[in-house]
């Protein structure tokens, strides 16, 4: 075996890589993203009102010394004060009245503001956790539908929903690529659109598993992806209406790239500035790979790893009107690359 086909060299050249493009991407020395990628991730928890009075479950939890700090820019969300092992197995969380979730998974429904009333479809929803948020924020009274492309991972939203006391008005198991065929007739007052994407934010720089599919070249690959289903999302927006795009990530293929795509193709495509600021925000990027993007990106949220909020991106979209996205069949005619 030669050192070039050496797992461990194999290993050491995508970290190095991934180190150096993050740099790049936060805007920071490597020196100083080297500990946020090899940081400790802590989970948190969210009070759900669909199980009860969330303030009896606050009580429960803070008797138990499991509660810590609040999330001021999320209601009913909170830090855990104790390993997340010792509380993923209690009737807490079996009945539903707590849900474990990493604080980023709320930024999306916190951009997304749903409201009792809105018709809002859920694009990638599985395995359910932001579909559930939506439900309890709207205490069950949104028109929601949320789809996966995934037997298995539909079947394990559905558990999380009964759980949960999550009632969706519809679930849905279509190809992402092809909803704006399935749902053709249909269209949305908000469409939450968390992307399939690298997973970066979950990745850390010292475990050899997380860079067993991580790749430059996938990374490529998923963009391709993003665009497309992107396109057949904003197709069902109606005019006026909000889509958030968001992802796990911090590869700007992913994120700046995807949305500038979507800016230059759909001119009544709007960044609406998403201006909540957390002590992990780091700016959007003006170019990436000699490509400039429009000046409207700036207004996304862009997060660089953090102890309790993973790196994240959420980019809030509006349709001003509908003179472009006329027909479905013209969504499914737009080449998806990088022109």
């Amino acid at each position: 075996m030669s050192k070039r086909d050496d797992p461990a060299t194999k290993l050491a050249a995508k970290q190095q890589v991934w180190l150096m493009r993050t740099a790049e991407a936060l805007q920071q020395p490597l020196d100083t993203v080297l500990p946020l990628l090899q940081l400790a991730r802590k989970q948190s928890v969210r009070l759900n009102p669909l199980r009860g009075d969330v303030d009896k479950t606050k009580a429960e939890l803070a008797k138990l010394h499991w509660l810590g700090a609040p999330y001021a820019w999320a209601a009913n969300c909170y830090q855990l004060a104790v390993p997340v092992e010792q509380i993923r197995d209690s009737e807490l969380v079996t009945s539903g009245k707590v849900f474990i979730q990493n604080a980023a998974s709320w930024l999306p429904v916190v951009a997304l503001d749903p409201q009792p009333g809105e018709k809002i479809l859920d694009v990638c929803a599985a395995p359910g956790g932001k579909t559930s948020h939506i439900a309890a924020i709207t205490d069950n009274h949104a028109y929601i539908t949320a789809n996966d492309n995934s037997r298995a991972r539909l079947a394990k939203m559905q558990a999380n929903f009964g759980r949960l006391n999550v009632a969706p008005a519809q679930i849905s198991l279509y190809d992402a690529t092809q909803m704006g065929r399935k749902l053709d007739g249909e269209s949305y007052d908000k469409i939450l659109l968390d992307a399939p994407c690298s997973g970066e934010g979950l990745m850390h720089y010292d475990r050899a598993k997380d860079f067993e599919s991580w790749s430059v070249a996938h990374i490529k690959r998923l963009s391709k992806l993003q665009k497309q289903i992107l396109g057949q999302a904003w197709y069902l927006l109606k005019v006026g209406g909000t889509l958030i795009y968001s992802t796990c990530t911090m590869a700007p293929e992913e994120n700046e790239v995807v949305v500038d795509y979507l800016l230059r193709t759909h001119p009544e495509a709007q960044v609406v500035p998403f201006e909540m600021q957390l002590p992990n925000s780091t700016p959007a990027l003006n170019s990436w790979n000699d490509r400039t993007f429009q000046p409207q990106l700036q207004g996304s949220m862009r997060l660089a790893p953090s102890e309790h909020v993973e790196a994240f991106f959420v980019c809030v979209l509006r349709k001003t009107d509908d003179t472009f996205a006329t027909s479905v069949a013209s969504s499914r005619r737009m080449r998806y690359d990088d022109d």
